[in-house]
């Protein structure tokens, strides 16, 4: 039968019939809302498949040889309960869309930067712990939805500043602070309903909206105090988080150049980085001199220079501000980071006539 799209959804049935074996052309295939709970080795002869959507069954797993559908581009999992992803799923090279929402996944597998082509991923409603670096190897990924994952308290910069991310949810997970970096074509951002949050960095003030501020619920984390870097912001005396990684940070105005030159050196490799890819090279352990450049050089930057002009990598020490909306009602704190006190005094320049800045000082946990 020469058929291109084929809609079985809401039918209840319990298994997928065989008689998919008539449709030689088959290319969309509609499963949704059924009882399905296992995908037979012989449907993955269906080759020509392209769009599968079985969202809404009771697969609990999916079969090893899922490769074999190798022309698929669309994938929705979503509303079953799937615990692990086979390796194998990371061979489907031409994959674009893959929903895998609402299910009971812990981790990724280890191989999803393989997926080169995927530009939208949904991931939210899992029981996942972190977000694997290697997702920033995306570079086609637009869309991204981590949300509702209550056990991830941090993004990494690295994947906050995938430079072709689009759209990106991170609503009701456990995050302690937001990703201070934000990819530059970002046009929409679902990251504020985190009750953790204290301040926001200063890039993400237009899509900050007053009715976020009715969020009150403050998500309790259960985590380590050793490392974290606190700031006490002395107009409402409400302690500040700043990005773990963090060893010194300098007042507005100080002396300048007061950024090590171990930054520099970070700063330096980070560059190399993004022309050649080194930060999953096993030799670094060998080049680097302490093993601590490595650990940054891997993890990424922890912030970038909220100057726009600028947006240089930061890692362990920086100038920051903590600044309010001028004229406004909202309570909500903003905070800044610069490389230099130049980038600063020019951002401050641009911008006082909108914020007020606040003082603060260093707080000891």
């Amino acid at each position: 039968m020469n058929k291109r799209t084929l809609h079985w959804s809401y039918l209840n049935i319990k298994d997928i019939p065989m008689d998919l074996y008539l449709y030689e052309d088959l290319e969309e295939l509609y499963l949704k809302e059924n009882y399905i709970a296992a995908i037979p080795k012989w449907f993955l002869n269906l080759t020509t498949l392209k769009f599968i959507h079985l969202a809404g069954n009771n697969l609990t797993k999916l079969p090893e040889e899922i490769y074999l559908l190798e022309n698929l581009e669309f994938l929705d999992l979503s509303q079953n309960q799937l615990t692990t992803l086979p390796e194998t799923l990371c061979l489907l090279t031409n994959l674009e869309h893959l929903n895998v929402s609402t299910n009971e996944l812990e981790m990724l597998p280890n191989d999803i930067n393989s997926l080169r082509r995927l530009e939208t991923l949904n991931i939210s409603k899992n029981h996942l712990k972190r977000l694997p670096l290697h997702l920033c190897e995306l570079s086609r990924l637009s869309n991204l939805n981590v949300s509702d994952n209550v056990d991830i308290w941090h993004i990494p910069e690295r994947i906050a500043y995938m430079p072709s991310l689009q759209m990106f949810s991170a609503e009701r997970c456990s995050l302690i602070y937001l990703p201070v970096a934000l990819a530059k074509f970002i046009g929409y951002l679902r990251i504020f309903n985190n009750g953790a949050v204290t301040h926001i960095p200063v890039i993400y003030e237009k899509f900050y909206q007053s009715f976020y501020e009715t969020i009150a619920k403050v998500t309790n984390i259960v985590m380590s105090h050793e490392n974290l870097f606190w700031v006490l912001e002395k107009e409402t005396n409400t302690k500040l988080l700043l990005p773990i990684g963090t060893r010194r940070v300098f007042r507005v105005p100080s002396k300048e150049n007061q950024v090590s030159l171990y930054d520099d050196c970070l700063k330096s490799l980070e560059y190399l980085n993004r022309l050649t890819p080194i930060y999953n090279n096993p030799a670094l352990n060998y080049i680097l001199p302490e093993k601590f450049m490595v650990d940054h050089i891997r993890n990424g930057p922890i912030a970038r220079c909220t100057f726009l002009q600028c947006s240089n990598p930061l890692f362990t020490s920086y100038y920051f501000m903590v600044v309010k909306r001028r004229g406004s009602t909202s309570r909500r704190l903003f905070t800044c980071y610069f490389c230099t006190q130049y980038c600063a005094n020019e951002w401050l320049c641009d911008n006082h006539k909108k914020y007020y800045t606040i003082d603060w000082q260093l707080y000891d946990n």
